[in-house]
């Protein structure tokens, strides 16, 4: 069996010239990095703008993180499934390849602090390996399309052509991220907090139901304009970290479990990070 897939792989080196895959390459790695540029930036500002009630902030660090991230995976991706001469082995290679770049990418762009999250990270994308064989073939076919536009086409019709396919490719980036909006029982989380700290100047009744012992200093600051900066949590499945930060410049983080009840604060501490219990 490893003798055929060496033999396979000599195959492919001498089906092409490098400069012959390079034309296939180099569109395809700029479409991935296209749709993930596209991906990172629907999927960053779609919960600021589509839930205008809470006071959600933009996590610049995090947004830059997840592009370079996902940008060199898609690069990758892109090249690896256009170096392929055969469609098939391009398609099936590139789904592979691409599955376990996102397994990296889980892993990092989560930040797990712990070896069940790790695993996680790990199985989440396993069951993409349809899905990422589908990326390959669409990369191929964009890169193909692409070269096919240059060759083929009139000349005067090139930027029109080539305008079209590049906002297609915009609009497959768009999907995926638009599908990653905040679902309603994390909505629901977040209200919740924001309407006790809201309530919390003029209302001591709601005192108990925030994290006053594990962060005293939280009560100096009621009152004060904040930002909420929600995101998976890194300590558990089915959970948020929210980061907290005041116009004074306080700030803080709470982990909270999505939709159990109105005593749903279960851990907080000052700082970016929320901490994991010793």
């Amino acid at each position: 069996m490893f003798k055929n897939a060496l033999e396979n792989l000599k195959k492919n080196f001498q089906e092409e010239t490098q400069a012959e895959r390079g034309q296939r390459m180099l569109p395809a790695a700029g479409y991935g990095a296209l749709v993930a540029t596209t991906y990172t930036l629907t999927h960053s500002f779609i919960n600021v703008y589509t839930f205008p009630n809470l006071p959600l902030g933009m996590d610049w660090a995090r947004m830059l993180g997840m592009w370079i991230g996902f940008s060199v995976a898609f690069i990758l991706f892109g090249a690896v499934a256009a170096w392929f001469t055969e469609e098939y082995t391009g398609i099936v290679g590139g789904g592979i390849i691409f599955t376990a770049l996102l397994a990296i990418v889980f892993l990092f762009s989560s930040r797990t602090q712990n070896s069940t999250l790790t695993l996680q990270s790990i199985i989440t994308a396993l069951p993409l390996m349809g899905v990422c064989m589908l990326g390959a073939w669409g990369l191929r076919w964009a890169a193909h399309r692409h070269l096919a536009i240059r060759r083929d086409e009139k000349p005067n019709l090139h930027h029109k052509l080539l305008a079209r396919h590049v906002l297609t490719i915009i609009l497959v980036g768009l999907i995926p991220g638009i599908l990653g909006r905040m679902d309603l029982p994390a909505e629901q989380t977040l209200n919740q907090l924001h309407e006790l700290l809201q309530a919390a100047p003029n209302d001591p009744s709601v005192w108990p139901r925030l994290p006053l012992r594990q962060v005293p200093a939280l009560q100096d600051h009621f009152g004060v304009d904040y930002v909420l900066y929600p995101r998976q949590s890194a300590l558990s499945v089915g959970a948020l970290d929210v980061t907290i930060q005041f116009a004074d410049g306080y700030i803080m983080t709470c982990f909270l479990p999505v939709s159990t009840g109105s005593n749903f604060i279960t851990q907080c501490n000052e700082g970016s990070e929320i901490k994991a219990n010793p």
